[in-house]
This record gives structure tokens, sequence and C-alpha cells, in this order.
């Protein structure tokens, strides 16, 4: 079952699972919306928050921001992380 606090939605974990090992990927909000099939825009708002929220970073040199998953976005998908946690 998925786990997510009221800010979260669905396609978190979605996006989260892409960018995850083993592959550790680095992806523009394009990149990400056409491996997790959302549209462009909605993607970006969804990486927005996921960075506001410390569970991915964006990469900002050159032209597009490019986000891969942080150390406390892997713990939140191995069920390492608390809901509480997330709230802060």
């Amino acid at each position: 079952m998925y786990r997510r606090v009221d800010w979260m939605k669905a396609a978190d974990q979605s996006i989260l699972q892409l960018l995850a090992p083993p592959k550790m990927l680095e992806l523009t909000p394009s990149n990400v919306a056409r491996n997790v099939g959302l549209s462009r825009g909605y993607t970006s708002e969804r990486l927005s928050t996921l960075e506001e929220h410390g569970l991915v970073e964006a990469d900002r040199e050159g032209g597009h921001p490019y986000y891969s998953i942080t150390d406390r976005g892997q713990a939140f998908l191995d069920g390492n992380l608390s809901l509480k946690e997330l709230e802060d």
C-alpha cells in the first residue's frame, strides 16, 4: 500500500521509483513525464513539491533542471522515513 501525507499525490511514488536505484537517473521534467505517463506540467508541479520536501533535488546548471532522488527520498521509498517526518 502506498503511504502518503496530505500534500502527496499518487503520482509522487511513481516519480520517486523512476529516479531510485539501481537506475540513479538524473532526468528533466519532460523525461520523467514521458516515463511515468503524466503531462509535463503536472510532472513539473509534483517535482517542485517533492523538492520542497527534500525527496528530490534539482541540478539547475545549464538550460533545464535535472532531477534526482535524495537520500531522504530513498528512505521514504524504503519505508525508513515516517509520515510524521514528511509532514514537518
